[in-house]
């Protein structure tokens, strides 16, 4: 029979493929392992990572690389027996493997022929889904067990071989990789996209694509081949589920080549579930046979992953859970709502209100989620369940609302958790509109904590205070959360007074009360409330242990995935800025998009703002643009407390700063939110004040911006607001010497050392700007700056000289206009022409010439360092470079061939 030779040979490697080092320990060539196998559903890569890491770790391979024909026991045998040829003539064994039949006699023999000792060496059977045979399988179990121990068969296979992996992975012969290990690590699909795109997504989107598509290579590339630029990228991650068009007729090819009509009638009915084990499938469908039926679709690659290694739980990959939903309309509604009221009954009883609530939604059965809801909205509430709390509600209908207070109560609940304070308001119309009701009047304790909240969010605490004491003399009847609550928005309205030291005491209380009634969440808000205070009081460090405690406190309970996790990330993020400590901030940022990622982006924003602080003090001018661009979207979503929308303003005012925009800074200011300098009680008040008197001074209206901050400065005397006159002082120090009163400035700034003794600033010190070193020089060489003061100046003076001129980060980026124009040119040097640079090259030399270090470069392209070193050392060789001096020089030529940068 001849033989293709194509088949005995590693597939061709695309040129996209990215390096998976980090999965070299899974290929150890030792005597112990005499099975390696991959496997996971088509499209993550496994042929590729083979092909890709064979050759760099050096290690003998002969491929076999099967069809569905070879699933015959003489034609395998052919190809088999060659393939092991092959590796013996790499490895410079002389061996003589006989001809023989049939299968099991023919293995027989080839290992008997095969030396005890050797260098070690694989032999690859790529595509093994397709050896169902019993006598293939029966001869390949028999060859593991005898094949001598410098062998290591290794396997590619879509779904999990049927030779006794239990036995050894019991034995330790065993190495497996599998669907999590082949799923794209962040720094992974940092270099593909990098690779294929001129304008890479943010750290922001691309891990919300890792989220979504669970790290699958092949839905990461679809995404990428299909979008040019970040605003597309975002546009296509928002339509990407498994009901697209593209992912539909792929999952159709995929099942009608794998499953019969009733496995396929098995998967639908089991889409309508998030998560399934054989004990709830047994309870919620009819049929026989169901646990081995589920088993054989789990073996079968189908993308079915257990939740965790060891758990009977069983779920599916998002895209095909989503594929799922939409093929669902091939049963019929009534069968459709029956599964998934019996769902939710089921979810119940099982101890599990979330997931019973979403399938109750789904059933459309109007009495049964009217009774879910009010029932189980406590413990939903407590759990942070919002948005699916809101579904629900919705799903009644505003009509069934108003008629039950409790729902009512829910209703405003979980609508100011997600920012619609219209709806919250309408929830409190009305409640008070049929408080003297007897059934409304018995939840009167409830009723006025959810009061409280929303005028604590309308910034009116003088409102909140009497209603939370209030709620504080009553019992609660539905939400035993109630009193706890109550206490802390009294806390939470004196911190808005500007009462620091009994707003602290009272959060402290509602800590120790919280811890002792084992209420994790109220505990870590209180974490993060004293955490907030300690930094409006200037105690930035004391401020940073607590947060300490906080995020052991998420790990030890569970909390990571709770919107109220969120609160801490922010803020760690928010303290992490400060100190300039960049890249944790930005870290703690992105843990907090992760973590209200299925709850909206409008709660994102305090995120993003962080994420463009970083940008600024980066001076990355693409990512912060992207990030603004992101907040001003978020902006216009909800009707955002003061604290948030100050936040953003003092951010976009920088924005604008850096970019010279003067008439977007005067549109803001007509627009601002009002506040009164004598009202500045707190943080936002006096941000959102700072914010006008940051663009007056921007605009050169000096004189209006000194009275604002010297009537801001007599409160935060008054109140002790230490960081926010720390920034006041800096305000002051800029505006004064924008107007040539440079020791009144000097004066200025030493206060603002003094008081940093205390506070430790750092980022707002920078954001004075290219002014910022010559001031602290000067300060410093009259010698009348105390010791520690002296310090933090130096230590200022350094990061201001390294801090990057924003716009002027990146002096050349070279495009593709760019790129032709030079090519172009008959006086470039020939070895451009004849060893043309790739995109990335030409960017990269760019980059050089600007004066950037590996890791900058790195920082900028959004891909790791060695990918830098990998173009660095092609582009070299192309132009016969040996230096950096040599690329700086070349681009400095070719710069100054054209006209510009």
């Amino acid at each position: 029979m001849p033989l293709l030779q194509e088949k005995l040979s590693p597939p061709v490697l695309p040129a996209t493929a990215v390096a998976r080092e980090r999965l070299n320990d899974r290929f150890a060539l030792t005597e112990r392992v005499r099975l390696l196998v991959v496997q996971a559903p088509p499209g993550y890569g496994k042929s590729a990572l083979l092909a890709e890491r064979l050759p760099q770790l050096e290690q003998p391979a002969a491929w076999l690389r099967l069809d569905p024909r070879d699933d015959d026991p003489a034609r395998f045998a052919s190809y088999f027996r060659e393939a092991l040829a092959s590796l013996c003539r790499e490895l410079g064994l002389a061996v003589e493997l006989p001809h023989a039949a049939p299968l099991a006699e023919a293995m027989e023999g080839w290992l008997a022929a095969l030396p005890r000792q050797s260098e070690p060496g694989r032999l690859v059977l790529d595509d093994f889904h397709h050896l169902r045979h019993p006598q293939i399988l029966e001869a390949l179990h028999h060859w593991l067990r005898h094949q001598p121990s410098w062998l290591t068969l290794t396997l590619a296979s879509r779904t999990r071989p049927a030779l006794g992996l239990p036995e050894l992975r019991l034995r330790g012969e065993l190495e497996e990789i599998g669907l999590a290990e082949l799923a794209f690590a962040p720094e992974e699909a940092q270099t593909l996209c990098a690779e294929q795109l001129s304008f890479p997504p943010t750290r922001v989107s691309l891990e919300r694509a890792l989220r979504r598509t669970e790290g699958w290579p092949l839905a990461l590339a679809w995404l990428i081949e299909r979008t040019t630029t970040r605003a597309s990228f975002d546009s296509l991650l928002e339509r990407l589920d498994g009901s697209h068009p593209d992912f539909v007729a792929w999952f159709d090819e995929l099942l009608e080549g794998c499953i019969d009509d009733q496995d396929h009638q098995l998967l639908l009915q089991l889409g309508v579930l998030e998560r399934f084990s054989p004990n709830l499938v047994a309870r919620l469908l009819e049929g026989e046979r169901l646990s081995q039926r589920l088993e054989a679709l789990d073996r079968a690659g189908l993308f079915i992953e257990r939740v965790e290694p060891h758990s009977q739980w069983l779920r599916f990959h998002p895209l095909f859970a989503g594929y799922l939903r939409h093929r669902r309309h091939e049963l019929s509604l009534t069968t459709q709502h029956e599964l998934h009221q019996r769902a939710s009954t089921a979810w119940l009883r099982l101890g599990n209100p979330a997931l019973a609530l979403a399938q109750a939604i789904e059933a459309e059965e109007p009495e049964p989620l009217a009774e879910l809801l009010e029932q189980e909205g406590p413990a939903l509430l407590a759990n942070g369940h919002f948005s699916l709390l809101a579904r629900g509600l919705a799903a009644l209908g505003d009509t069934r609302l108003v008629g039950s207070p409790k729902l009512t109560l829910l209703h405003g609940w979980a609508s100011h958790a997600q920012y619609h304070f219209d709806r919250t308001r309408q929830a409190i119309d009305w409640i008070e509109a049929q408080l003297e009701e007897p059934a409304w009047a018995t939840l009167a304790a409830e009723f006025a904590t959810l009061r409280a909240q929303l005028a604590i969010n309308e910034g009116d605490a003088e409102r909140a205070a009497p209603l939370a004491e209030r709620a504080l003399t009553l019992p609660p009847r539905y939400l035993a959360t109630t009193p706890l609550t109550a206490a802390a928005i009294l806390g939470e309205a004196r911190f808005v007074q500007g009462q620091l030291d009994e707003s602290l005491q009272r959060i402290r209380n509602v800590e120790r009360e919280a811890s002792r009634l084992g209420d994790d969440q109220m505990l870590l808000w209180a974490l993060c409330h004293q955490s907030e205070t300690l930094v409006a009081q200037g105690r930035l460090q004391a401020a940073f242990d607590v947060q300490e405690r906080a995020i052991a406190h998420v790990e030890r309970s569970g909390l990571e995935r709770l919107p109220v996790a969120e609160f801490l990330y922010r803020i760690r993020s928010q303290l992490l800025w400060e100190w300039q400590r960049l890249e944790e901030s930005e870290q703690a940022a992105l843990k907090g998009i992760e973590v209200l990622d299925t709850q909206g982006e409008r709660w994102t924003l305090q995120c993003h703002i962080s994420l463009a602080k970083v940008a600024l003090s980066r001076g990355d001018q693409a990512q912060c643009a992207d990030h603004i661009r992101r907040l001003r979207k978020i902006l216009v979503q909800g009707d955002y407390h003061i604290d948030w929308q100050a936040n953003a303003h003092a951010t976009l005012l920088a924005w604008w700063q850096a970019n010279g925009d003067l008439d977007a800074v005067a549109r803001w200011l007509q627009e601002a939110p009002p506040g009164d300098p004598t009202r500045a009680t707190n943080h936002f008040a006096q941000c959102n004040l700072r914010n006008h008197a940051r663009a007056m001074i921007l605009l050169g209206r000096f004189d209006e911006a000194e009275v604002l901050l010297v009537e801001l400065e007599r409160q935060t005397e008054r109140l002790g607001l230490v960081t926010d006159a720390n920034r006041n002082r800096l305000c002051l120090a800029a505006l004064v010497w924008q107007q040539g009163r440079h020791e009144a400035a000097l004066e200025h700034l030493r206060q603002a050392l003094a008081l940093a003794t205390r506070t430790a600033l750092t980022g707002s010190f920078l954001r004075l700007g290219q002014v910022l070193p010559e001031m602290l020089e000067r300060l410093l060489a009259d010698d009348a700056l105390e010791p520690m003061a002296r310090g933090h100046a130096e230590r200022l003076v350094g990061l201001a000289r390294r801090q990057r001129e924003f716009g002027r980060a990146v002096r050349l980026m070279l495009d593709d206009s760019v790129i032709d124009d030079i090519v172009s040119r008959p006086d470039v040097p020939e070895l451009i022409r004849t060893s043309p640079l790739t995109r990335r090259e030409w960017q990269i030399l760019g980059l050089i010439h600007a004066g950037l270090s590996n890791e900058q470069i790195a920082e900028q392209l959004t891909v790791a360092p060695t990918t830098v070193k990998t173009h660095i050392r092609s582009l070299y060789q192309k132009q016969n470079i040996r230096r950096r001096e040599e690329a700086i020089a070349l681009a400095g030529e070719l710069l100054s061939r054209i006209q510009g940068e």
